[in-house]
């Protein structure tokens, strides 16, 4: 992603400055969990299954699948999610930090890690690595294990998180302004326009995707811890031309998905 122009070439609003992670959260969650979701359909295709792909669900026809494969279906996906979230990390630190295109690599690295992390804290008791180790034949104790490492990590990664964003709020802004710019809105208004975007949803993606969004409480307190410590002045840009790009293809891949689309052999 190259280095990217305001959109005005006036200095950029405060909203559209504070507005910004917020609607890079929602662009980086479709660029994540859409393909996340497909790659469990590609690989249930592989496989020999047929299956449908939704915007944030798959509904394969693998009832004959031996437990093997059903636990390579489960998960690989966010197996997919930890490997873009590790890329997209390592261009933010190496290449895109303090260009204006670096807060939307960073919104890619945490919610690809997330992505993951999630699965590990739910693996005793739902999601994708739960129905893996389910299907594997892994005990209740060390999927229990799994969870609670799970939830220590996912809330230290949030912490770290929150202290990352609060450097690409403007020198000028308050704590208060820094903490609701960069960590309470993309928490509470970006999960709204997840599921306003990702509409209609099962009950149960809806109620998934509200609680496991109160680990953003992690990132709005590394906010405030790291609107204490020195902070680099750097550009902040309002939108960008390609942000508006990016969020425009992110958005129609979503309202296509949502229709379905049959993978059959």
């Amino acid at each position: 992603m190259k280095q990217a122009s305001p959109i005005k070439s006036a200095a950029p609003s405060t909203f559209g400055v504070a507005a910004r992670p917020t609607l890079l959260f929602v662009t980086a969650f479709a660029l994540n969990i859409s393909p996340h979701e497909a790659v469990h359909a590609l690989v249930s295709y592989w496989l020999g299954f047929s299956a449908t792909l939704f915007q944030m669900w798959v509904d394969p026809d693998a009832a004959s699948a031996t437990p093997m494969q059903l636990a390579v279906i489960a998960a690989v996906g966010p197996i997919f999610s930890l490997a873009v979230g590790a890329m997209s990390w390592l261009a933010y630190k190496r290449m895109y930090k303090w260009r204006p295109s670096g807060l939307f690599f960073l919104m890619m690295a945490m919610v690809g890690i997330y992505s993951f992390l999630g699965p590990v804290a739910g693996a005793a008791f739902g999601g994708d690595f739960n129905i893996a180790l389910t299907f594997l034949g892994i005990s209740r104790i060390m999927q229990i294990g799994a969870s609670a490492t799970g939830l220590v990590l996912l809330s230290l990664f949030m912490f770290f998180m929150g202290i990352e964003l609060s450097w690409w709020a403007p020198l000028s802004f308050s704590r208060a302004k820094t903490v609701v710019s960069t960590a309470v809105a993309p928490w509470l208004v970006g999960t709204f326009l997840i599921l306003l975007v990702y509409w209609p949803l099962p009950k149960f993606l809806i109620g998934s995707t509200l609680f496991s969004s109160a680990f953003w409480v992690f990132a709005v307190a590394g906010a405030l811890f790291g609107f204490s410590r020195t902070r680099t002045a750097h550009p902040t840009p309002s939108l960008t031309r390609p942000d508006l790009i990016i969020m425009i293809a992110a958005l129609i891949m979503v309202r296509i998905l949502a229709h379905g689309i049959r993978l059959a052999h």
